[in-house]
C-alpha cells in the first residue's frame, strides 16, 4: 500500500528535495545524515536513487524549528549588549563619546541615506484572492508582506513600504497612476485562486511606465498544505525578481519559517493598529500581537510589533516610561531570538537603547545594523532620522527623514517626522509645509497637529498654536487655560497656573520636562533647571532632545545646563 504522503508532492532526486528546500544538496545531505531529514531510497536502487515527499519535509522543518536552540543572545557585531543602568560616572561619559565617535568612523562609508539610491524602486502590490475561500485571503496578504521583507533585504531596489501600499488593497487603480502616487517604476502584483484541489499564484513584474511585462510565473501546488506553499512562492518570487533586476538572486538563504494563517492575520491586524499611533490603536495592536503569540509563541515578528509598541506607549505617555521601556527592550530581544535577522527587531532596541538607556553609540550602531539588514526597511529610517535630529546632527537626520518618506511616500507618520526634524533644526518654514501636507491628506491625524502647534509657538503664531493644540486633542482644560493667558499677555496668570502645575509634575502624564518648558518660557531659567534636575532624576526620556528642544534655547549658554547635557551623555 502507498503511504499516505503520496497525495502530496514528490520530489524525485536530490536535486529536487534541494530546490524545495532552497538549499545546495551537501547541505540537505547533511541533513538527512545528521540531523534525520526524511528521504527515502527505493528498495531496487542504487543510494542515490531518492525520493521525498513535501509534506515530510514540511513537517520536519516546522519540528527542526522548534527544537533547534536558538541564539541566546541578539549578534549585532561589536554592539554592547543593553545596559540596565540608570546613572553613569562621569568618567564612562568621556568614554561613551570617544566611543559614538568611533562608530561613527567605523560606518562613515557606509550611509544609507546620503549615499547612491538604488536604481529601481518597486512596489509590492496587494496580492489579490480570486476565489471566496478565507484562507486565500490570508496567504495573499502573507505573501505580500513577505515579499515586501525578503526584497527589501536587498540593498540593490528600493521596496515602497507595506504602509503605503496596503492602500491600494482591492482597489483596482491603474497601474501607471499607483506608481505616480508611490514613486516607484517598478509594480509587483499577483493573484491566488482555487481550482479543486489545487492552489494557483501568478505573480508579474511591471515598468510602470510603459506597463510591459519585464518576468511572469504562475505557480500550481496542492492546496493541502498552504503554509509551505505561501514561503516557497515568497522565496521563488523573490528570487527571481532580483535575479531578472540585477543579475542574482538573494544574497543569503532565507530561513524556511511556516507560520500559521491566524497567527500571520493577527500579527498583520496589530500593525494596521499600531499606525494609528494613538493610544486606543497601540493598545488594540498589543492585544493582536499577543494573541498571535498565543498561537505561536516562537513567531519574532509579533515580539517585534509589541517591542514597537511598548516604545510608543512609553513615549506618548501611555504608560509609565520604565514599564514601557523595559517591556520594549524584553520584547525585541525575544525577536531577534526567534528571528536574528530582524530589521524590525532590531531598530525598536535601538530605539530603546536611545530613549531609555542613553545608550548613545549602541543606539548608533544598532539603528545602523537595522538598515543594513533591510535598507528598504521605512521605520528604521525614521527613527533613525529622529534620533540624529536629537543630536542635532541636522543633514543627517534630515536625509533619513526623507528617506523614510520615499520608502513609505503615503505615511502619516513618516512625514509628520520629517516635519519634527525641521522642527527641532529651526526650519520651521518646512516644517510648515511638510505637516500641512501631511494634514491635507489626513485631517485627523492627531500627531501633525501637534508638531505643528510647536512650529507655530516657536514662530510667535500663539493663536494658531491654540487651535491646533486643540485639534491634537494634546492640552487639557488647564493647558489651553495658559495659553489663553500667554496670548493675552496675563504672564502673572501664566505663572500662577504653572506653579500649580509645579505640585503635580511626576504624577499622572504631566512630567517634569513639560514643567521646565513652561518656566522656560517665563524666563524663569532657575525654576527651568531645578525642574530639569527632577526630571533627570525621574530618568524621563524627553531629556534626549535638550541639545535641540526648542523651548530651551535660551538657556543652552546656561553652565548647569551644558553639565545636564554632560551628565545624560548626549554626544
Amino acid at each position: 500500500m502507498a503511504p499516505p504522503q503520496t497525495v502530496h508532492q514528490r520530489l524525485d532526486s536530490w536535486k529536487e528535495i534541494a530546490g524545495y528546500l532552497r538549499r545546495d544538496v551537501r547541505t540537505v545531505q547533511a541533513w538527512e545524515k545528521k540531523e534525520g531529514l526524511p528521504v527515502h531510497r527505493h528498495a531496487h536502487s542504487a543510494r542515490a536513487s531518492v525520493y521525498a515527499y513535501a509534506a515530510e519535509l514540511d513537517a520536519w522543518l516546522k519540528d527542526r524549528r522548534v527544537t533547534t536552540d536558538p541564539p541566546a543572545k541578539p549578534v549585532v557585531p561589536d554592539a554592547p549588549e543593553p545596559a540596565v543602568r540608570r546613572r553613569r560616572p562621569p568618567y564612562l561619559l568621556a568614554g561613551a563619546v570617544v566611543a559614538g565617535g568611533l562608530v561613527l568612523v567605523a560606518f562613515g562609508a557606509w550611509r544609507q541615506a546620503t549615499g547612491p539610491r538604488p536604481p529601481f524602486t518597486l512596489a509590492v502590490l496587494p496580492f489579490e484572492s480570486l476565489s471566496a475561500d478565507s484562507s486565500d485571503a490570508l496567504v495573499a496578504d502573507g505573501l505580500t508582506d513577505d515579499l515586501i521583507t525578503e526584497l527589501g533585504r536587498s540593498s540593490q531596489i528600493a521596496v515602497i513600504s507595506r504602509r503605503s501600499v496596503a492602500q491600494f488593497k482591492g482597489t483596482h487603480v491603474p497601474l501607471r497612476q499607483v506608481a505616480g502616487k508611490l514613486n516607484a517604476n517598478l509594480v509587483l502584483e499577483g493573484t491566488i485562486a482555487h481550482a479543486g484541489k489545487t492552489v494557483r499564484i501568478t505573480a508579474q513584474l511591471v515598468n510602470a511606465a510603459t506597463d510591459h511585462c519585464l518576468w511572469a510565473q504562475s505557480y500550481e501546488r496542492d492546496s493541502v498544505n498552504v503554509l509551505s506553499l505561501q514561503d516557497e512562492v515568497t522565496g521563488a518570487v523573490s528570487t527571481a525578481v532580483l535575479e531578472r533586476l540585477t543579475g542574482h538572486g538573494m544574497a543569503a538563504e532565507r530561513a524556511v519559517r511556516l507560520v500559521d494563517p491566524d497567527v500571520r492575520l493577527a500579527y498583520l491586524t496589530g500593525r494596521l493598529f499600531m499606525s494609528k499611533r494613538d493610544e486606543p490603536g497601540l493598545t488594540r495592536a498589543v492585544v493582536y500581537f499577543r494573541q498571535a503569540l498565543q498561537g505561536d509563541s516562537t513567531y519574532g515578528p509579533a515580539y517585534a510589533g509589541l517591542a514597537d509598541c511598548y516604545n510608543l506607549l512609553g513615549t506618548f505617555g501611555y504608560l509609565p516610561e520604565k514599564q514601557a521601556f523595559l517591556a520594549a527592550r524584553a520584547a525585541a530581544l525575544q525577536a531577534i531570538r526567534f528571528d536574528p535577522r530582524s530589521a524590525e527587531a532590531y531598530n525598536s532596541l535601538a530605539f530603546e537603547r536611545y530613549r531609555y538607556d542613553w545608550d548613545f553609540a549602541g543606539a548608533t550602531k544598532t539603528f545602523q545594523y537595522a538598515i543594513q539588514l533591510n535598507p528598504s526597511y521605512a521605520t528604521a529610517h525614521q527613527w533613525y532620522g529622529e534620533y540624529l535630529g536629537d543630536l542635532h546632527r541636522a543633514d543627517e537626520a534630515i536625509a533619513e527623514s526623507r528617506r523614510a518618506v520615499e520608502l513609505d511616500p503615503l505615511s502619516a507618520i513618516a512625514r509628520s517626522d520629517l516635519g519634527l526634524v525641521y522642527l527641532h533644526v529651526g526650519r520651521y518654514a518646512d516644517a510648515t509645509a511638510e505637516l500641512n501636507r501631511v494634514i491635507a491628506l489626513y485631517p485627523d491625524f492627531a500627531l501633525a497637529h501637534s508638531y505643528l502647534a510647536g512650529v507655530y509657538v516657536e514662530t510667535g503664531r500663539l493663536d494658531e498654536a491654540r487651535v491646533e493644540e486643540g485639534r491634537a486633542a494634546q492640552a487639557n482644560d488647564e493647558g489651553l487655560a495658559i495659553e489663553d493667558a500667554w496670548a493675552a499677555g496675563r504672564t502673572d496668570e501664566v505663572r500662577t497656573r504653572t506653579d500649580a502645575l509645579a505640585r503635580q509634575a511626576g504624577a499622572g502624564r504631566f512630567n517634569y520636562i513639560s514643567l521646565a518648558h513652561l518656566y522656560s518660557r517665563l524666563g524663569d531659567q532657575e525654576s527651568a533647571m531645578a525642574a530639569l534636575e527632577r526630571s533627570y532624576q525621574q530618568h524621563e526620556w524627553m531629556l534626549v532632545t535638550l541639545k535641540v528642544d526648542p523651548y530651551f534655547a535660551r538657556m543652552r549658554t546656561n553652565p548647569r545646563f551644558q553639565d545636564l547635557i554632560r551628565r545624560i551623555g548626549i554626544p
